[in-house]
């Protein structure tokens, strides 16, 4: 069953946080936003102090007129409107293919099961969700409809899903069964990639990503090693036998190096067999659709991913699930981290939540993600997730950079 927090946490550091960044986010939202904003590679990117990535998610307008993605089924979804022949189906393909993404809301669909029928529409078959880095669980009887896979209260990232291994998929897929009514608590975004990439290709950074690549680094812990005390387990992030479905080392590594990563192992008696892979790749992706490269990576896949997360934040970055460097395995620098997190919100389109709603986004060319949650009694906030068709990542083409479309200066 998808995780269902009526109740809110206990006071905690990765509250605080969550906290600390819906302020942030308040107080960025109001703020009246220049016309052409500061170019970034000429003004500080951190602010005096700051020792840690601060992500706002958009810039308190959103990136695209919502008319252009949004559509309004009127109260009521019925079976002939599930058709793919039905005018419902109709506007949500036009705006899709379009745009990019597609929020449907007013359906009047309680039911998961019905909510992922409207998004099949537009996502076709769907994937397993095998190699993740996420401990996902599935949604009860509802086939590949995955949980969040993420505790509410921990803030995520922009990130495309899974581009830090050799395939990923075409498009996501958002149900929600039940959402918080107030203010912006509970907003999902998604970020424009393309306008994100040209922004970010104007500076010193988008170069060195052009030049150097990724090195994506994972971590999984053993299972059958788990500690028994609750704080320890905290700690816990995604087995390698829950990632790769097996509990054979043999198998886990054989599918992942199927998947283009090198695998080491480290074993000690407390921890047991630690799976530790490697993924050199582009940080671009040659979009067949738009026909030019464009930015599919940020931070997410970095340590700077669990910074609220209960239990791991306390964890040493080097020893975080998750750990990123160029290419060459040169480290980042935090305002390298920062800028680019910064080119991603400034690009921001939120997504306000419903119930019923569903959201289908295209997964090379937007990005997701949104702040932590933290819920008052009462409140529930449980939406499902949907994986469309596998996609094999081809990364960048030399042909294909659209230079005379970058826009930030130098």
């Amino acid at each position: 069953m998808l995780e269902v927090l009526p109740q809110p946490p206990p006071p905690s550091a990765a509250r605080l946080a969550t906290a600390a960044l819906l302020a942030a986010l308040a107080a960025f939202a109001s703020a009246e936003p220049a016309d052409d904003g500061p170019s970034p590679g000429a003004s500080p990117v951190l602010e005096p102090g700051q020792t840690t990535v601060r992500a706002r998610y958009w810039t308190g307008a959103p990136a695209l007129d919502p008319a252009l993605y949004t559509v309004d089924a009127g109260g009521s979804v019925t079976a002939s409107d599930l058709r793919p022949s039905s005018a419902l189906a109709g506007e949500m393909r036009a705006k899709f293919d379009s745009a990019g993404v597609v929020h449907v809301t007013n359906t009047g669909l309680a039911d998961m099961g019905l909510q992922r029928e409207l998004a099949r529409l537009i996502m076709g078959d769907e994937s397993e969700y095998e190699g993740g880095a996420n401990p996902r669980g599935r949604s009860g009887d509802l086939g590949s409809v995955y949980d969040i896979g993420a505790p509410l209260e921990a803030a995520l990232a922009y990130h495309h899903e899974m581009t830090y291994k050799s395939h990923s998929v075409e498009t996501l897929g958002f149900l929600c069964k039940s959402a918080v009514d107030r203010g912006t608590v509970g907003w999902s975004f998604v970020s424009d990639s393309v306008q994100a990439h040209d922004y970010i290709m104007g500076t010193p950074l988008g170069r060195k990503l052009k030049e150097k690549g990724l090195c994506f680094v994972r971590r999984m812990t053993d299972a059958e090693a788990e500690p028994s005390d609750d704080a320890e387990k905290g700690k816990i992030y995604n087995h390698w036998q829950q990632s790769w479905m097996t509990d054979d080392p043999a198998e886990a590594q054989h599918a992942a190096e199927e998947q283009g990563l090198t695998v080491e192992w480290d074993y000690n008696p407390r921890d047991g067999r630690i799976m530790k892979t490697r993924y050199y790749k582009s940080a671009f992706e040659y979009v067949p659709s738009l026909d030019r490269n464009i930015m599919v990576t940020s931070i997410a896949d970095d340590g700077e991913w669990f910074d609220s997360w209960p239990g791991i934040m306390d964890v040493p970055h080097e020893d975080r699930p998750l750990e990123m460097f160029f290419g060459d395995d040169e480290p980042f620098t935090l305002e390298e981290k920062q800028l680019w997190t910064d080119a991603y919100d400034r690009f921001g389109v939120p997504l306000p939540w419903k119930e019923g709603d569903v959201a289908v986004i295209d997964n090379m060319r937007f990005a997701h993600g949104r702040p932590g949650v933290e819920l008052l009694p009462g409140e529930e906030r449980e939406l499902g997730v949907m994986l469309g068709k596998f996609y094999e990542l081809q990364e960048d083409r030399e042909d294909k950079w659209a230079e005379e479309l970058w826009t930030s200066p130098v």
